[in-house]
């Protein structure tokens, strides 16, 4: 399965999606006021910092800075590509998932739109992890919902970090991220070092 999801169908599938009851079944939810909290399933901790709200159909954590929709709790928790995720839920919700999504892959190239959503996780997770950031944004008075919304995200100084994160974790052929195996559109997503090396 592969293809461009409409966001106004990633809308629809998020606002019928019960992430409460998606997460509960994976993590013990307590009930605090209108929200449900938990010991994060992403960090080691002892005091539950792992908020779900079912009004905002997200969840965050106040420790880790993991945050997200339901989609993204799904491939964060369960590892799942993000067109399996999306493909989950609709099946739950009785969805049917549109066309351009259910386009034939063409067996030569890889999937641009999933290349780019991992680079995106990469730099969401970046910022997570990175006390520094976090600080940054928040003077900024952005908050996790915002953050999540626009996909934000930290870039390490790094120039290769991300390229050697992909590559490690998916290898298509000599490797999805060293130079010379994207295609040419991929290639948008770093520059060619004079080394011959990639850059994010």
């Amino acid at each position: 399965m592969t293809g461009r999801i409409p966001d106004s169908f990633l809308d629809e599938l998020v606002s019928r999606s019960d992430i409460v009851d998606i997460i509960s079944a994976r993590v013990p939810l307590k009930k605090a006021g209108r929200e449900y909290k938990a010991c994060c399933p992403f960090h080691n901790e002892k005091s539950p910092s792992f908020s779900v709200s079912a009004e905002k159909q997200f969840y965050h954590c106040f420790g880790c800075g993991a945050h997200g929709t339901v989609i993204g709790f799904l491939m964060q928790y369960e590892k799942m590509e993000f067109l399996d995720a999306v493909a989950d839920l609709a099946q739950r919700a009785g969805l049917e998932l549109p066309r351009e999504a259910q386009a034939p892959r063409d067996p030569g190239s890889a999937d641009l739109h999933d290349l780019m959503l991992r680079a995106a996780r990469f730099f969401e997770q970046n910022l997570a992890d990175n006390a520094r950031a976090q600080a940054y944004v928040q003077k900024r008075g952005i908050d996790a919902k915002i953050s999540a919304k626009f996909s934000l995200g930290y870039a390490p100084d790094a120039w290769e970090r991300c390229s050697s994160a992909l590559a490690a974790r998916r290898r298509i052929g000599a490797g999805c991220c060293k130079w010379g195996s994207f295609s040419n559109a991929a290639a948008n997503t770093a520059a060619a070092s004079t080394t011959g090396s990639a850059i994010d």
